[in-house]
């Protein structure tokens, strides 16, 4: 009995390699074209990022009216045409229709403006794309396939979530809230490196997995101290 070996060729077009980047989209004006499972995705993430959403679709899912009549987004009840994207002058626009020339145009159109573009369509005009992401407070970590293997990003993600749990924002809390006080009393930049580091590699995050908090601002407390003391 034979076995025959699978050659696949790889037939994805492939994004350049990409620059990532965090953007300040408070009071910034983004637009969405589409209504559908998609767009909401898509808005809902804006508004967490604290865009001005409007969306431009004839058919415009629920939770989309929901959140138009509670003001926080316009809702366009129309199809796209030509103009509508010059008026609003959005900062980026996101093609999410099931109609591949509708969001042709749109991208056409966003781009003669200056807008950035984000398609729905496999080999759209892409400017950017979402990047799976996993939340902590003031903690994001994103990761991305390059959109040529949307399972293997959610798998990772999925895995990354496993790993860091509150107690990572907890501690981030208290590093945040040191930063300036380490930053006045140790002066060496090796020095301060090694006093996070210290706290890192100490058993704070192992207590607080453990509801041990108390204990472990202590130690944190502890080792902040410990270095303010020591003469830089």
């Amino acid at each position: 009995m034979s076995t025959n070996s699978l050659n696949y060729e790889r037939e994805i077009k492939l994004m350049p390699t990409l620059y990532p980047v965090m953007l300040n989209l408070e009071g910034r004006t983004c637009v969405v074209i589409g209504g559908g499972t998609v767009a909401t995705r898509k808005v809902q993430g804006l508004l967490d990022a604290g865009a001005s959403v409007t969306v431009i679709s004839p058919a415009v899912d629920p939770a989309l009216l929901s959140l138009a009549d509670a003001g926080k987004i316009t809702v366009r009840q129309v199809a796209h045409t030509l103009g509508m994207l010059s008026a609003l002058r959005p900062l980026l626009v996101f093609a999410a229709t099931d109609d591949p020339l509708v969001n042709q145009q749109a991208a056409e159109e966003a781009h003669s403006i200056g807008a950035l573009v984000n398609s729905v369509d496999e080999y759209g005009n892409h400017d950017f794309m979402n990047m799976a992401t996993v939340r902590r407070g003031e903690i994001t970590i994103a990761l991305s396939t390059g959109g040529t293997a949307p399972a293997l990003a959610a798998h990772l993600q999925r895995l990354i979530e496993q790993v860091i749990g509150d107690e990572y924002l907890t501690l981030g809390d208290w590093m945040a809230a040191a930063r300036l006080m380490v930053l006045a009393g140790v002066q060496s930049q090796s020095q301060r490196a090694a006093v996070w580091r210290h706290v890192l590699e100490s058993s704070i995050l192992d207590s607080l997995r453990q509801g041990e908090t108390i204990s472990a601002r202590q130690l944190f407390d502890r080792i902040i101290q410990e270095a303010l003391d020591t003469p830089s």
